[in-house]
């Protein structure tokens, strides 16, 4: 759950003035931590002000390690704000990506990567007048800065601390991949100690952002001011209230993102005359709010993206193996739930029964870690709180694709038209991302005024869905973007292709296709990997011996696919058959021969309690934002297989599906609906 690509860089500074702005500030151990509940005393905040330093850029950093509200050290940053920037100050907190550590959103510069972290780091916020509190996340160690930018601020060391130091401190610092009982009270409680040690902060202007691992918290961060009137609220220590969370390239429903089905949302649990109209691939999950995830089957596994993640934790930290505490819904094995995703089917019974272990996965992973499921956005539409929210995220993300924020969007609007979430989508993210640079500023600036417009207070507002394309050569500028007023307003019309082809996939159908290996977003494990972009097919446009490829007709007018789109086909299993997979990959053929990845998806079925083994069967893309030129053909291939980005089907998987009548729904930008056959 890294963040984009890095880029290294910043504008460079006298050489002179950085030597000694970083002899001044590198020599200084970090501050002893102070005592908190668990030790039996009171929270004590005076270790994030006792060791600080200036640093290049002009900022002056506090570091120090604390113990958390259970004990567990935390390695802690708090860049104060630039002077002349006012008496009072906003705080905001910027939340680090999986394997990362504080270092990642600080920077000496407001230009930071020149993308990503262009206007949206410490240094920007510090000169904007605000405090910014970044820290290791729990069971991760600090390995120091890794860009040119970054501040070279000291690691936090504790006698329980794994080598060189941080928040990787067992027993109780290890990852707990965001349980809401633990990484997201950490956030709190350190938040209410930085406004004890610093007066000046205003206790109601508070701000929390991050990407992928920090945005799947933000959002879990906005649930949990929508369900209190306090944000944070400790005895004594200062009461908080979130005004406004910026999530990017998050996750909402964890274990659908990890492991999606391909289902649409279910039915809504919402009271008499409050329909929740989720029921659509713009909302697919593992169930509807308020269920705990259930209503769906378990879906397919990210096969390279979870053992990529999963080895990234251990290197970098340490997982929680089973601790009984602090998070309420009792232990959390995360190597043993590996191995139990990892052997595949059968993961249920008749009658929706879910495997014992997969049944815990479920439960965790949708109640525990997942901002989608929270009661706290009911609590807090009924008693008028309502934090503002934007979320970005990625067309070509293949880890937390766009329904991880779109789904969200439709259910606070569901809830209240005027909730103020914003979203906004491009080429950025996770790989295969290209993350234009030009694309990220314009996105930056956008959340900079969304930020100030709520900061104050969050306000009703009648909020927008914004869209910026995917090209490949020729990047996206500020000057592309679009905009609607939900996910599915931003296309106009509607592009079928009718296929009408019929074909037999085996279990092992799509085990020997080039293209599997070819745009998997994961290269050799590693996912930080800077392998992004644009995926050609690896091979001929004829179809694989042992899957399915089709290929229209030549467009006779230019297309541009923007939103999620689907694949579908009549669909027959085999009698007796308990479970089978449908990937889809979608791809543009030019006239010259050139084959791009435009989209992908799959669908998991579960004959004992879900599906029908007979019927029409939709498989939901992850989407884009891409425009076919007149003349361009458009390729979809079908199989079970699609390794390594899925796991595989094993052998309790027998069934054969039986396909006929394929074909292609995608929602275009043109205002007409096109039928190719």
């Amino acid at each position: 759950m890294t963040g984009t690509r890095t880029r290294w860089g910043g504008p460079a500074l006298g050489g002179v003035l950085v030597t000694l702005a970083v002899l001044s500030a590198t020599p200084h151990p970090v501050a002893a931590a102070g005592s908190g509940p668990a030790d039996g005393g009171s929270p004590d905040a005076g270790a994030l002000s006792a060791n600080c330093a200036g640093y290049p850029g002009g900022a002056t950093i506090c570091s120090a390690q604390v113990p958390s509200f259970d004990g567990a050290p935390l390695d802690v940053d708090i860049t104060r704000p630039l002077p002349g920037t006012g008496d009072t100050h906003p705080l905001i907190v910027l939340l680090h990506g999986f394997g990362n550590d504080k270092h990642e959103w600080e920077s000496t510069s407001d230009a930071a990567d020149g993308a990503d972290k262009y206007h949206w780091n410490s240094h920007w916020f510090a000169a904007h007048g605000y405090y910014v509190l970044t820290y290791t996340a729990r069971g991760f160690r600090d390995n120091g800065p890794r860009a040119s930018y970054q501040p070279a601020t000291p690691a936090g060391v504790a006698p329980t601390c794994l080598p060189p130091g941080g928040s990787a401190c067992p027993p109780a610092g290890t990852i707990r991949v965001k349980n809401k009982d633990v990484e997201i009270r950490d956030t709190q409680w350190l938040a209410a100690l930085t406004a004890l040690a610093y007066p000046d902060i205003d206790r109601d202007q508070v701000a929390v952002s991050g990407g992928s691992y920090g945005g799947g918290e933000s959002w879990l961060q906005a649930a949990a001011q929508a369900g209190s009137e306090y944000w944070s609220e400790w005895p004594g220590l200062p009461r908080l209230r979130l005004q406004v969370a910026v999530p990017k390239y998050p996750w909402t429903d964890l274990a659908y993102a990890l492991m999606p089905n391909g289902h649409p949302g279910g039915p809504s649990q919402a009271p008499a005359g409050e329909p929740y109209r989720g029921s659509d691939l713009y909302s697919s999950a593992q169930g509807a709010p308020d269920t705990l995830g259930v209503g769906n089957p378990i879906g397919v596994a990210k096969s390279s993206y979870v053992g990529g993640l999963y080895s990234l934790g251990t290197a970098n930290g340490a997982f929680d193996e089973g601790s009984p505490s602090p998070q309420s819904n009792g232990p959390e094995p995360f190597t043993a739930w590996l191995g139990r995703v990892d052997a595949g089917e059968p993961y249920s019974a008749a009658g929706r029964v879910d495997d014992p272990t997969m049944a815990q996965v479920r439960t965790a992973f949708s109640g525990w870690h997942s901002a989608y499921y929270q009661p706290g956005w009911r609590t807090g539409r009924d008693a008028g709180r309502t934090p503002a929210i934007l979320s970005v995220s990625g067309w070509t993300d293949d880890l937390f694709p766009p329904v991880e924020s779109f789904r969200m969007f439709t259910y606070l609007k569901s809830l209240d038209r005027d909730w103020p979430v914003a979203v906004v989508v491009g080429d950025i993210g996770h790989a295969r991302a290209q993350n234009p640079p030009g694309v990220w500023q314009a996105i930056n600036e956008q959340a900079w005024r969304f930020l100030q417009a709520n900061i104050t207070g969050s306000r009703p507002a009648r909020t927008t869905v914004s869209s910026y394309p995917t090209r490949c050569g020729d990047a996206a500028t500020a000057a592309d973007e679009i905009s609607a007023s939900s996910p599915a307003a931003l296309a106009k019309g509607t592009l079928v292709i009718d296929y009408n082809g019929s074909v037999l996939l085996p279990p092992t159908s799509g085990a020997t296709d080039a293209d599997a290996a070819a745009t998997d977003a994961v290269a050799g494990g590693a996912i930080t990997s800077t392998s992004g972009g644009c995926r050609r097919s690896a091979r001929l446009v004829t179809s694989p011996s042992d899957g399915y490829t089709a290929i229209s007709q030549p467009l006779p007018a230019e297309q541009t696919l923007v939103g999620i789109g689907r694949a579908e086909a009549r669909c027959a299993a085999t009698p007796g058959a308990t479970t089978a997979v449908l990937a889809a990959r979608v791809w543009d053929v030019s006239p010259d021969g050139a084959v791009l990845l435009v989209s992908r998806g799959v669908y998991r079925f579960d004959f004992t309690s879900y599906d029908a083994r007979t019927g029409i069967v939709q498989v939901p893309l992850y989407g884009n934002h891409w425009t076919f030129p007149a003349g361009h053909r458009i390729r979809l291939d079908l199989a079970q297989v699609d390794q390594p980005t899925y796991r595989p089907p094993n052998t309790a998987v027998t069934a054969t599906l039986d396909l006929s009548a394929t074909r292609l729904v995608l929602p275009v930008r043109q205002q007409a609906t096109t039928t190719i056959r």
